[in-house]
């Protein structure tokens, strides 16, 4: 009677055992569901990553290939109806917190055109290289300007008064500013050149190139130049 009852635990023993196997196996196999699945999603999210980083490189490769256009490039390449120019020569360098002016024409063909509306243009002040930067502040956050920035153009001419610049030139870029007097407002006018009323669009804002600001002028070391009414610079003036 023994030998029976110990085949029976015996083979319990071995049916508890392969249930617990059995169990493991399942547990193992739900584990192994659960990497995969989580593969799959780390593989998806990689995928997407790799499209994004594809779409990035050509879009870098696309600027690599597009020539540069500066600001700058743009005002002189574009085609204006009219423009705005010197009416009398510039006499430079012109020195950190002392004041200048500039006096201008609404020109329409070489001659002076008179606009009805009132038209604002602003000062800027731009660095002086192949993609000019514009600047209006210093490292200090504080404003290069000083004084007045904006002026009116009523028939036809225009005066920027009281400029004071206070930042040297020497600071930037080749030691020279490019200063460019831009339409800003043209109080919203339909634009009707037989009544005289001038879109700020159709005019080329003045560009003056080879601008410097010197820190403080000594009579002795003073050496004049000129940005002539053409836009051309001579160290005498006309």
């Amino acid at each position: 009677m023994e030998q029976p009852q110990l085949l029976l635990s015996t083979k319990n023993n071995f049916l508890d055992l392969q249930a617990q196997v059995n169990q493991q196996i399942k547990n193992h196999c739900h584990q192994l569901k659960l990497i995969d699945q989580s593969n799959e999603k780390v593989i998806e999210k990689l995928l997407k990553q790799q499209e994004k980083l594809q779409m990035l490189v050509s879009k870098l490769d696309y600027y690599q290939i597009q020539p540069q256009v500066s600001y700058l490039d743009l005002i002189l390449k574009h085609q204006y109806k009219y423009e705005l120019k010197l009416s009398e020569d510039l006499e430079l360098p012109c020195y950190r917190n002392r004041i200048f002016s500039i006096r201008f024409n609404l020109m329409y063909q070489d001659q002076i055109c008179i606009n009805q509306n009132k038209i604002i243009v602003e000062l800027e002040i731009w660095t002086y290289d192949e993609l000019p930067k514009k600047v209006s502040h210093n490292n200090q956050g504080e404003s290069i300007y000083k004084g007045c920035q904006q002026a009116f153009i009523k028939e036809g001419q225009g005066r920027l008064n009281k400029i004071q610049i206070k930042e040297v030139s020497s600071h930037f870029p080749r030691g020279q500013f490019v200063l460019i007097i831009v339409p800003v407002n043209d109080h919203g006018v339909i634009g009707n050149q037989k009544l005289g009323e001038i879109k700020k669009e159709w005019i080329k804002p003045l560009v003056l190139n080879e601008f410097v600001v010197k820190a403080k002028r000594f009579s002795n070391r003073h050496v004049p130049y000129y940005i002539r009414k053409d836009g051309t610079v001579n160290m005498k003036p006309i």
